[in-house]
């Protein structure tokens, strides 16, 4: 191989580990942006009113759906 070839290789592979790294950086921070939105719909959760309770329980409407 000569030198032109080698440094060919050497810079393709740098390429490709850091489109691998931006690939990982870009799921890692998908994966946080998700566990983000769990955490904010988890307290909503918690803060949303209930429903009120009726005397027939056999029924129960509730308008925060």
């Amino acid at each position: 191989m000569d030198t032109s070839s080698i440094s060919g290789s050497s810079l393709l592979m740098a390429t490709g580990q850091s489109r691998q790294t931006l690939s990982t950086t870009m799921m890692k921070q998908a994966a946080d942006q998700q566990n983000e939105m769990a955490d904010l719909l988890a307290q909503n959760s918690k803060q949303a009113p209930q429903p009120a309770t009726t005397r027939d329980s056999s029924f129960s409407f509730s308008t925060y759906a």
